[in-house]
């Protein structure tokens, strides 16, 4: 998961989210949510999840000679990324994050990752996360950079103006 703030941040990745600051609320936090998603995605964070997902190793519905069968293939297809905003606008953070859609795939994540009384925990988002830490941090920079220049583009052609009531 990542959190980020318009204020409370230091060095290259503090200057940029200062410059979101400057545009409306409303264009600077649509942008930064985006660009969190995009630098999750551009370092595979999907598809490394669902390669980590059990059972690890097959595809198309086959299985090793003796494995149990499981059905996790819509378990692999619900893996996601998610932003959203929580707070409010001057104190808020954006969070961003990977995962499984809600219902019963979320369900399935959990007794996964943490294990059942009959079913060992397989830790696939804590090995994911590890794998993921490093590009997602490398890459975020780079994205917040084009999402603020999207943002002044699209400042810049009015075609967002906002509420002005």
């Amino acid at each position: 998961m990542i959190s980020l703030n318009f204020g409370s941040l230091s060095s290259q990745i503090g200057a940029l989210a200062a410059n979101y600051q400057e545009l409306p609320r409303h264009i600077g936090k649509k942008h930064m949510m985006a660009s969190m998603r995009r630098a999750i995605k551009a370092a595979n964070g999907v598809a490394r999840l669902r390669s980590n997902t059990p059972p690890v190793g097959t595809r198309r519905g086959r299985r090793r000679k003796g494995e149990r069968r499981l059905f996790t293939g819509a378990l692999r297809r619900a893996v996601t990324t998610r932003a959203r905003w929580i707070g409010n606008n001057k104190t808020g953070a954006a969070v961003a994050g990977l995962g499984y859609k809600y219902g019963m795939e979320s369900r399935k994540a959990i007794w996964h990752e943490f294990g059942t009384t009959r079913m060992a925990a397989r830790r696939m988002m804590d090995q994911t996360f590890h794998e993921i830490r490093g590009p997602v941090a490398s890459r975020l920079v780079e994205e917040l950079r084009v999402g603020l220049e999207r943002a002044a583009a699209e400042l810049a052609s009015g075609k967002n103006p906002g509420y002005k009531g």
